[in-house]
């Protein structure tokens, strides 16, 4: 039992089906996505059967029945999208909780590891990192909800370890993204906790490491020039001020205003049609798509998690960074519905608020 979940967490945290997908093509692509929908529902029905993570169900079942009734352009591609949805928010509740604190973030640093081999063994082109995730955007997630977690791990040598891999890696990626939200979740543990200022000395080394050895990975020039201005007292502000989501936000504002109530179809926010980019936006995507009933739910899960996760702020400060780390990565992706990383994470902090499922895994370092 517990080789099928370590299998289901490789397909899930580590972005392999898409991996294949790109690496050798689309009949095997296909079997790695069936796999990865298989094991769950394997698992499933080998584990302890739970209560039903019912404010995600919903948030699914509305969002999918009020946009597939406006426009559906494959009703192939939408119910195959509904089904896995639904497996991975039932299914996939029984390995979060099967899933300890220790096991969940060592799944990630494996994961954001793939993004420093990445930049050494296939430096060059672009010049941003991305490892088995193929877009840095997705990969500077990754180790930012690592980071997150590692703020949990009782034995410090450990902790500043694994602060400084997720960090590296994420500052690999070049997102700045990855940037603003390192620096938020920094202050907020230092908030919490003072020891936890030390940590910033552990940003300030992975961006002197970085500069080391920016030559050697052919780093993105660009944002590259932004972190040398923060040690020359000349930064370039308009690597940070420049961001191309607002223009892509602003392209559907007009869209939502015509169909506020039941929005515009399925995936109609996406960009799949090619017309214009997507959204970059999960909350402005379920509101454009299905409307307010969704938009408001979705926005209620993610308070919901805020809001209790902050009850505990001081005892588990994880749980909170985490919270906010995935309430403000919705502000910049459009597929939430089949991001199976993010919908686990969502499952994973979710169950983790369970009463009856206390955190004793967090003594395991």
């Amino acid at each position: 039992m517990k080789l099928i979940k370590y299998i289901v967490l490789i397909l899930l945290l580590w972005g392999f089906d898409s991996f294949v997908l790109f690496v050798y093509g689309g009949t095997i692509g296909s079997l790695a996505s069936f796999a990865t929908y298989a094991f769950l529902l394997l698992y499933y029905l080998i584990a302890q059967k739970r209560k039903f993570i019912l404010p995600l169900i919903i948030l699914g079942i509305i969002y999918f029945m009020i946009s597939g009734l406006i426009y559906v352009e494959s009703y192939k591609f939408y119910a195959n999208d509904f089904v896995k949805y639904l497996i991975i928010i039932i299914c996939g509740a029984e390995v979060a909780r099967d899933t300890s604190h220790k096991e969940l973030t060592y799944f990630l640093l494996l994961g954001a590891s793939s993004i420093l081999i990445h930049a050494i063994v296939f430096s060059g082109g672009y010049g941003r990192y991305s490892g088995l995730y193929l877009n840095p955007n997705g990969a500077a997630f990754v180790s930012l909800l690592g980071y997150c977690l590692a703020f949990q791990i009782k034995d410090i040598k450990t902790k500043y370890i694994l602060l400084f891999a997720f960090t590296f890696a994420g500052v690999l990626t070049f997102s700045r993204f990855f940037f603003l939200m390192w620096l938020l979740t920094t202050l907020v543990s230092i908030y919490g906790d003072r020891k936890n200022i030390q940590v910033l000395g552990i940003g300030i080394g992975a961006l002197v490491l970085l500069i080391s050895v920016a030559a050697i990975l052919q780093v993105n020039t660009t944002r590259f020039a932004f972190i040398e201005g923060l040690f020359q007292n000349d930064v370039k502000t308009q690597v940070l001020t420049k961001d191309d989501r607002l223009e892509s936000w602003s392209k559907y504002y007009d869209d939502i205003l015509n169909n506020p109530i039941f929005g515009n179809g399925y995936k109609s926010f996406s960009g799949a049609d090619n017309t214009k980019q997507g959204v970059h936006n999960t909350y402005l995507m379920v509101l454009g798509e299905s409307g307010v009933i969704p938009f408001f739910i979705l926005i209620g899960i993610y308070i919901y998690l805020i809001k209790e996760t902050l009850k505990t702020f001081r005892d588990y400060i994880y749980k909170f960074l985490l919270a906010v780390s995935l309430t403000a990565i919705l502000l910049t992706m459009h597929n939430y519905f089949n991001n199976e990383l993010i919908l686990f994470l969502t499952i994973w902090l979710y169950t983790k608020l369970d009463s009856k499922n206390p955190d004793k895994e967090l003594s395991t370092q």
